[in-house]
């Protein structure tokens, strides 16, 4: 075990990778022992455990235990070792590396190492047994699950160059129910990938206004710039670790995420907005952060950020993201036709680059009815029926209070339909306050400002529980929705890659088991 922080050399405290030589005949089961303590600094997710691949895989994935967190403390039992399946896997000559989790320190709080290991447990699979597992990783019928990815909270939390932290993304659901991942720009401003149309992460920043900003920021526009230097941009990686998995990749875009001037401690605007946003205030809805779609020099911004990542990358489709932050629209000055519009405009073009590249390229749409928006969609000015009924769609991901009626406008016109969940409860609004514990006093729940990264015990937000996970997908199962999504998921625990399996929701459900997971034996620290 590890748990050191050092502020002003941290790398001096990340342990080497080691190598633990199998070279077992057959087919196993591996697991890994994990010590959950309740270990000091707490931390926003369960970051604990190790890292893990073997020789050949193309990334690490994390094991440990998969816990939500309520009123700063890690939900679960603790001072105990848990069991953490990985996978199944014949390890003839095969080597596994372990490392502490992202192969590196973590920048919130600033210079913490962590990582656990109790057990390497190596389970020996008779031939049916193979069989069987081979036959559920292959049953496309339980890919149910799409993960959204923000494409940049990675870098923040815990990532130096060469580490390889895109390639975790597609090796954590590589043989799950997760269908497709949609990899998104960090937001509308800027690019991580040397685009034509739109500047990089940072562009407007000065060294003096680094010093006001997170030191995770200034961390991850260094990974973002080494990345592209070696053209190792994010996109690229997933995308092209996607298509060996066997995974859909979706290129995403959050339709109108700027930033105002005194936005999370200042300097966001020079940080994320980007050049477009700066040199044209002419563009922008009266009053908001954002572009106004009604402008035809916006949408043609817009697209042509679409359009690169289209035919640049290996990706199936693109995904616009209308949940960061609604409405995206101005409910006072726009019609439903502006977002409708702008809808059949992107198929148009999308249908141009996929007769150049050989391959149809799928359109989806996220949208948030109430829930953070505060308000309906068509207060947003977006009318899901039309979209759905336009034929421009492919697949919608929604998260709504009530599914039943776009499900069934969906269901008519032959569109996917994937309920969302963000990080946030699955309660109705009348039951708000079901959880009198997710709401902390000492402060909102929301991202890292400047300075607490150095706090001894930074805030720690609350998050959901894998359990209450699969009973609130469960009854969008139930509702008849063709899968799941969820939203912002850069940490990805193991159990999100088990989604599909209904019936086994149904059960973790009843019992309250987590999938993957077996509470062992009390330990002691001495």
């Amino acid at each position: 075990m590890v748990n050191t922080v050092v502020m002003g050399e941290p790398s001096t405290a990340v342990p080497p990778t080691f190598d633990v030589p199998l070279n077992l005949p057959g087919w196993y089961a591996i697991w890994f022992g994990v010590p959950r303590t309740d270990l000091r600094p707490r931390l926003n997710s369960s970051l604990d455990g190790v890292d893990v691949a073997l020789d050949t895989d193309e990334g690490f994935v994390q094991i440990g235990a998969d816990r939500g967190t309520r009123r700063g403390r890690v939900m679960g039992p603790m001072d105990v070792e848990i069991l953490c399946f990985w996978k199944c896997a014949k390890l003839d000559g095969r080597t596994l590396r372990i490392r502490v989790p992202f192969g590196t320190y973590l920048s919130h709080p600033w210079g913490l190492t962590r990582g656990g290991l109790s057990a390497i447990a190596l389970v020996r699979l008779s031939g049916a047994q193979v069989d069987e597992y081979r036959r559920d990783i292959a049953d496309r019928a339980t890919r149910r699950v799409i993960v959204t990815h923000d494409g940049f909270s990675h870098y923040f939390h815990a990532a130096s160059p060469g580490t390889g932290i895109d390639a975790r993304t597609v090796a954590n659901y590589r043989d799950s129910d997760v269908k497709a991942i949609i990899y998104q720009t960090p937001c509308t401003g800027i690019a991580g990938w040397p685009s034509r149309v739109i500047g990089p992460l940072g562009d407007g920043m000065t060294e003096q206004l680094w010093k006001q900003r997170r030191r995770g920021d200034r961390r991850a526009y260094d990974y973002v710039q080494w990345a592209i230097r070696n053209r190792r941009e994010s996109i690229r990686v997933v995308s092209e670790l996607s298509r060996k998995a066997g995974l859909e990749c979706h290129a995403g875009l959050r339709m109108n995420l700027f930033f105002e001037a005194g936005s999370m401690g200042g300097c966001l605007l020079q940080l994320l907005n980007g050049a477009f946003w700066r040199d044209h205030p002419e563009f922008r809805n009266p009053g908001r952060a954002q572009l106004d779609y009604a402008r035809p020099e916006v949408r043609r911004y817009i697209l042509g950020i679409l359009k690169e990542l289209a035919s640049t990358y290996d990706v199936d489709g693109v995904s616009l993201d209308f949940t960061r932050w609604p409405p995206v629209a101005d409910p006072e000055r726009h019609s439903l036709d502006v977002l409708t519009s702008f809808l059949k405009e992107t198929r148009r073009e999308l249908d141009l680059i996929s007769k150049s590249k050989g391959q149809r390229l799928k359109l989806s749409a996220a949208v948030v009815d109430g829930y953070h928006a505060k308000m309906s969609l068509i207060r947003q000015r977006i009318d899901l029926k039309a979209w759905i009924e336009s034929g421009c769609l492919d697949f919608v991901c929604v998260q709504a209070w009530e599914h039943a009626e776009p499900i069934a406008w969906a269901r008519k016109m032959g569109v996917g339909y994937y309920a969302v969940q963000d990080q946030n409860r699955f309660e109705l609004p009348v039951a708000s306050n079901a959880d009198p514990e997710w709401q902390q006093q000492d402060r909102k729940d929301e991202d890292p400002l400047p300075g607490e990264e150095v706090e001894a015990q930074p805030h720690v937000n609350s998050s959901l529980d894998p359990a209450e996970y699969d009973r609130g997908f469960l009854k969008h199962y139930k509702l008849g929705v063709d899968g799941v999504c969820l939203h912002n998921n850069f940490l990805g625990g193991r159990f999100t890659g088990r989604l599909g399996h209904v019936d086994e929701m149904a059960e973790r459900a009843r019992t309250g088991e987590i999938w993957g997971q077996i509470t062992g034996p009390t330990i002691e620290l001495l």
